[in-house]
């Protein structure tokens, strides 16, 4: 009888314990609510600020940069918006970037949808420079909020300080077949010795719609101006779907280069090329 007792007494305690351990688990599951950390603020301190200003009807404040001094030719833009209301950052939102120059529209870049870090990113290409007159630009963005209640729409206008010369980085060329194109360096920037990354965007000249085209062929030499040679382990840029042509360049010394480019499709041909210097 007492040897019952005793193994009565254990299952008991072991039947308690499992019941205070099951419940003590539970409880560290569902202690609070999962908080999503916010996002930080955009660190802009080294962009260009090209202008700001509150979005009418979109609930919201834009704030526009550029990695420097606009230029003609491609430009990327960085779109950082704000909750007029609550000041919350914006990471979700469609952009929409309409330029006008003298009643005629420009080749832009909308940015994606989404911005997870708070920085929308598009570009845009200015075909004319102006440093005296720079209202003859004007850029209409066009929001689609889509954090606020209602996803509202809205749009706000700035127009550029100055658009600088850069015919070095952009060309405007009509190919044999009368096709109108718009060239725009995009990489390298500034270029280093060795081996650089080296893109460009070809658009038709199709106002106002200025597609992208990346159906050529492209031939590169690069040539140092002063005495003439070339180098090896070039890679020739081939066209994306974007109108974007990716490939790699090398330079061997400091000093001028000059990028030439043969653009061909269906037997006609043109050359052209960009200057590069570091």
């Amino acid at each position: 009888m007492n040897l019952r007792r005793v193994i009565y007494s254990i299952l008991l305690l072991l039947t308690l314990s499992s019941a205070i351990v099951f419940n003590s688990c539970s409880d560290d599951s569902v202690t609070g609510p999962i908080v999503t950390p916010a996002i930080p603020e955009p660190d802009m301190t080294t962009y260009f600020k090209v202008d700001s200003g509150y979005v009418t009807g979109a609930n919201c404040f834009l704030q526009l940069y550029a990695d420097d001094s606009l230029r003609t030719g491609y430009n990327p833009f960085y779109f950082v918006l704000h909750d007029s209301i609550t000041g919350e950052l914006i990471t979700d939102a469609h952009i929409t970037i309409l330029p006008i120059n003298h009643g005629h529209a420009a080749p832009a870049e909308n940015p994606d949808e989404d911005a997870p870090d708070g920085i929308f990113k598009g570009a845009m290409v200015f075909t004319q420079s102006f440093t005296d007159n720079p209202m003859h630009w004007h850029i209409t963005f066009l929001i689609h909020n889509h954090q606020s209640p209602g996803e509202p729409e809205g749009e706000v206008e700035f127009s550029p300080p100055v658009i600088l010369d850069n015919s070095n980085f952009f060309k405007s060329i009509v190919m044999p077949d009368s096709t109108a194109l718009y060239l725009s360096n995009i990489t390298p920037n500034t270029p280093v010795a060795g081996m650089n990354d080296f893109e460009f965007l070809i658009n038709k000249n199709e106002p106002e719609l200025y597609p992208p085209d990346g159906t050529y062929t492209i031939q590169m030499n690069p040539v140092f101006l002063s005495d003439g040679h070339t180098t090896t382990g070039n890679v020739a840029p081939v066209g994306s779907s974007n109108g974007h042509y990716s490939g790699k360049i090398n330079f061997d010394q400091s000093g001028n280069w000059r990028v030439n480019l043969i653009i061909s499709k269906n037997g006609h041909s043109y050359n052209t090329y960009f200057d590069m210097s570091y």
